[in-house]
């Protein structure tokens, strides 16, 4: 009996240790001061942009990312109000979405391979409110 008790205490503190471990995992991950975005959805704070214009911005972003950087894989993206190109006017529109991109092993464009770039930067255009988001730079600042 006290043996099958230690062995349920070790096996919950161990289930304990790792659900604390991902949520600090969570925690630190997430971009500070900005916009988390997961899978198209705003997961906390407010924008300039509506969330389908985000979620519009992000699916070109997939959309070129798929047809271009085959051997690669984004594992987050996100969006920040600060800190680049945001702004929306009657007559033009930029937004700047960020990710978190992985190189596979050969070099695509600037990318070099076998790379992780935690902020790889992409900035968006639109000429008139009910255009389509068009890429128009992106790059690495380390």
């Amino acid at each position: 009996m006290k043996k099958q008790r230690k062995i349920v205490i070790a096996v919950s503190g161990l289930i304990i240790v790792v659900i604390i471990v991902f949520i600090i995992q969570n925690i630190v991950n997430t971009p500070k001061g900005g916009v988390c975005i997961e899978e198209g959805r705003i997961v906390n704070g407010s924008a300039p942009f509506t969330s389908l214009e985000v979620k519009d911005a992000m699916s070109e972003l997939k959309s070129i990312f798929e047809k271009s950087y085959a051997g690669c894989s984004i594992s987050d993206m996100w969006y920040t109000q600060t800190g680049g190109e945001n702004y929306k006017t009657a007559s033009d529109s930029k937004i700047t979405l960020h990710t978190k991109i992985i190189t596979g092993n050969k070099k695509i464009g600037k990318m070099n391979r076998n790379t992780t770039y935690n902020d790889w930067k992409w900035i968006f255009q639109k000429k008139d409110e009910n255009g389509k988001w068009q890429l128009i730079s992106d790059g690495y600042t380390p």
